[in-house]
């Protein structure tokens, strides 16, 4: 070959030139689109924000699989209605520091509820539905609510409720109630009922917080004059039902013990309402009043206080019938037209004010 001579490259040469250049550009355009993703998902985690509609108000059943990240059930509170942004959720989870303590379970919430109270219910595990039990119900009232609330059988829960005997050895002070009833002991309260729980678990749950809360009852002064508790719970049952103000309380309590004190009889409609099973609302008559049932303070030959409580108290009554007023009243009426209750140390007074102001 002499100096100077030359050869056109071949048709091979150009293709895989050709070819080189397309994977530089396809490796080009993977990269780039990898780093948009990146940037999207980047953007997302600091400015973005999953939203959705609130059910404002309904009952909704929310799942949250073990193991959950706070990103996750942010994102299922969203698509079932409970909250309205992820981001909301997430970040006060953050400022609570909470994220280690999130649970999972079955829960049943209420559309818009309040973050702080979700993440709580969530910190706390409280699973189920929740159920508020009134001040004041007795233990029908309370089956009929776990009934309507829980699908708890009402008649079912009430039957064990009749067996009080059965749980002596848990819970001592339900030692030697009147007719094996746990009337008086199933702390009135907001509870969480686990969709699987029975009656059993229901009455334990509830007779576990009246010790928690009779343990803070100061019951030195009703020791001292030789009242039990299960004394004291059925005064605090009667207080409950005829109280309007709570500083009423008290000076009720008083009332009745003065009462007792004077052997005179109570006369309090409303364990007449209990011992003949009407509603508050419906009219006593001449039988209801005459009934001879224990619980029957207004039958003029039953002295004392009735065989047991007539409801389920709350422990700020309790304490009140624990520790009465020091007062000498022995009569009182609530008086719409005056908006308050009256108290009266003798009948003379009494039924001059009732004249002039009572219903």
């Amino acid at each position: 070959m002499s100096q100077g001579q030359h050869y056109a490259p071949s048709n091979y040469t150009e293709k895989r030139k050709g070819k080189s250049r397309k994977r530089a550009l396809a490796i080009t355009l993977i990269v780039l689109v990898i780093i948009a993703i990146a940037g999207v998902l980047a953007y997302q985690n600091l400015f973005g924000d999953k939203t959705g509609d609130v059910r404002q108000g309904e009952e909704i059943t929310v799942v949250i699989p073990a193991g959950s990240s706070t990103d996750k059930i942010a994102s299922i509170l969203v698509d079932d209605g409970v909250i309205a942004s992820a981001k909301a959720f997430t970040n006060r989870v953050k400022q609570l520091d909470q994220a280690a303590s999130l649970q999972s379970g079955s829960y049943v919430m209420t559309g818009g509820d309040d973050l702080d109270d979700i993440i709580k219910m969530l910190a706390n595990g409280q699973t189920g539905r929740q159920v508020v039990i009134p001040e004041g119900f007795n233990l029908r009232q309370i089956a009929d609510k776990l009934e309507s609330t829980c699908g708890i059988d009402a008649e079912e829960f009430y039957a064990q409720t009749q067996k009080a005997s059965e749980y002596v050895a848990d819970y001592p002070f339900l030692a030697g109630v009147y007719n094996d009833s746990m009337e008086g002991f199933l702390y009135p309260d907001t509870y969480r009922v686990d969709p699987n729980a029975t009656a059993d678990d229901v009455i334990r749950m509830m007779l576990d917080q009246f010790a928690a809360q009779i343990a803070t009852v100061d019951m030195s002064y009703a020791t001292s004059k030789n009242l039990t508790l299960y004394d004291v719970v059925t005064m605090a049952s009667m207080v409950e039902k005829e109280y309007q103000a709570e500083s009423d309380k008290a000076p009720i309590a008083a009332v009745f013990y003065n009462r007792l004190h004077e052997g005179i009889t109570l006369g309090s409609d409303v364990t007449t309402y209990y011992a003949v099973g009407k509603d508050m609302t419906e009219e006593l008559t001449a039988a209801d009043l005459a009934s001879d049932s224990p619980y029957n303070t207004r039958n003029p030959n039953h002295y004392g206080l009735p065989a047991g409580p007539i409801c389920n108290p709350s422990v700020t009554t309790i304490q009140a019938a624990a520790s009465p007023a020091d007062v000498d009243y022995l009569y009182f009426f609530f008086s719409n037209r005056e908006g308050k209750t009256m108290f009266f140390v003798n009948d003379a007074d009494f039924n001059a004010a009732w004249a002039q102001y009572g219903d």
